[in-house]
């Protein structure tokens, strides 16, 4: 186990240009294995190390419990521990979020203010492939079938998820070789979490078709990353071509591939708006019919609009 978390780390490169890691542990399986590989082999790649945990105040007692627990855990292994806690519900409710979203925005925050050259995230091969199903039921692009890398620039810093090729049951084997015994966090098994449907339910049947579902969509999702980053690096050399004074030049656009088109309209929509975040495929797609049909105009999320006037397309922001 050690030797293959070894020579992924070194083939992937994930500890390129890092030295100070900040591991992020829950208490569970995953994020134990991770801790205890990284702690395994930190002289191999120079590394130092510390352990976080951010409380999030769900779960009374239980929450407290795994807080001391993974403290614990880092005294008995002389790693350094900081502790973090912050009000999910409280957060939830005033951002009209929901709790799941506020525990991650929160937890982040925290793990990014503590100055490390990079976070280790426990994320392995049935998150991945969870995730991946995740974004076909709600409906993606290539990109986002790309998802989670090895190495991750983010506004929160550099993430690294040194698990990728790793299924959650040789974790938790490696927890039972090591004679650790993970904390167990109940709400993992509640179905009504959308993610939770599918590991718990899609994945078994899809299984019975193709026994290493897991594998396959994993292995989608690296080639997939491959080929998104391959046409955004494309993307970048044409952009000032394509985009002159904060506008879409139409007959410029017209000579790129589809493929191409719609990374321009992304990129182009997260420069003039500040993100992307809020406009998904059919954004994209009804400022690419206008470009090429020479259509006016179209609504978009946010209360933004694309106009086409002269030969050029722009955003601008209805105010009322």
């Amino acid at each position: 186990m050690i030797k293959k978390f070894i020579d992924t780390c070194a083939a992937e490169k994930i500890f390129d240009g890092v030295h100070r890691i900040l591991i992020a542990v829950s208490g569970g399986a995953d994020s134990l294995a991770l801790a205890e590989l990284l702690i395994s082999s930190r002289r191999r790649f120079v590394l130092e190390l510390c352990i976080a945990h951010f409380e999030h105040g769900l779960r009374g007692q239980a929450s407290l419990d795994d807080a001391a627990f993974v403290k614990s855990f880092a005294d008995e292994r002389g790693v350094k521990f900081i502790g973090g806690r912050g009000d999910v519900k409280k957060f939830a409710a005033d951002k009209k979020i929901s709790i799941e979203t506020a525990a991650r925005i929160l937890r982040y925050d925290f793990l990014s203010k503590l100055n490390f050259d990079a976070i280790a995230l426990a994320h392995h091969a049935d998150d991945q492939a969870e995730t991946i199903l995740m974004r076909l039921l709600r409906g993606t692009t290539s990109t986002g079938l790309s998802a989670m890398k090895f190495r991750t620039f983010s506004e929160y810093g550099l993430l690294i998820r040194p698990l990728l090729r790793f299924r959650k049951s040789e974790l938790e084997n490696f927890c039972r070789q090591k004679n650790l015994s993970p904390r167990i966090d109940a709400t993992n098994f509640e179905l009504d979490a959308t993610r939770n449907k599918i590991r718990s339910e899609l994945i078994p049947t899809l299984e019975n078709f193709n026994p290493n579902l897991i594998e396959t969509l994993c292995r989608l999702g690296e080639v997939t990353a491959e080929e998104s980053d391959f046409i955004a690096a494309q993307a970048d050399k044409i952009f000032p071509v394509v985009v002159k004074d904060n506008s879409i030049v139409r007959a410029e656009f017209l000579k790129l591939h589809p493929a191409l088109q719609r990374v321009v309209i992304k990129k182009f929509l997260a420069q003039v708006t500040g993100s992307a975040k809020d406009f998904g495929f059919v954004h994209f797609e009804g400022i690419r019919k206008v470009l090429i049909n020479g259509l006016t105009g179209v609504e978009l999320p946010k209360n933004f609009r694309a106009d086409l006037k002269k030969g050029r397309l722009s955003i601008t922001k209805n105010f009322y």
